[in-house]
């Protein structure tokens, strides 16, 4: 793994702000923010900025048992306020955690499929 430029550095301390590449290029000093999403692709920041997430969740005790059993404690305390809006909001969270809630998307109608068939045929395709 090559060595981070002392900007890169910088963007890996400001995208672990808000996770926000934009943001953090332009808060790092990167003239074009856009560049941002260039940079959290390329694989020494990708890998500085992994190491400095579990470096931070092991510094906090943080870890998915953890954020799902309190997500389940703050439900539970909710119910028995009768605080149903917050009650509903963890429930959201962890059936999205069990992909309980996942968004589908239905196509009707004809494909006219000669000339992907036709495509296929000429690049010797079966």
């Amino acid at each position: 793994m090559s060595k981070l430029t002392s900007k890169q550095q910088k963007f890996v301390e400001e995208y672990l702000i808000d996770l926000n590449a934009t943001a953090a290029a332009g808060r790092a000093g990167y003239k074009d923010a856009n560049i941002g999403r260039q940079l959290i692709t390329k694989n020494n920041v990708a890998a500085a900025i992994e190491k400095a997430v579990s470096e931070r969740s092991k510094k906090l005790n943080l870890s998915a048992d953890n954020v799902l059993q309190s997500i389940i404690d703050i439900r539970t305390r909710a119910m028995q306020a009768g605080k149903l809006n917050e009650a509903l909001k963890a429930n959201e969270l962890l059936g999205r955690h069990l992909k309980m809630f996942t968004d589908k998307i239905e196509v009707a109608g004809v494909i006219d499929c000669t000339k992907i068939m036709g495509a296929a045929a000429r690049a010797g395709i079966k």
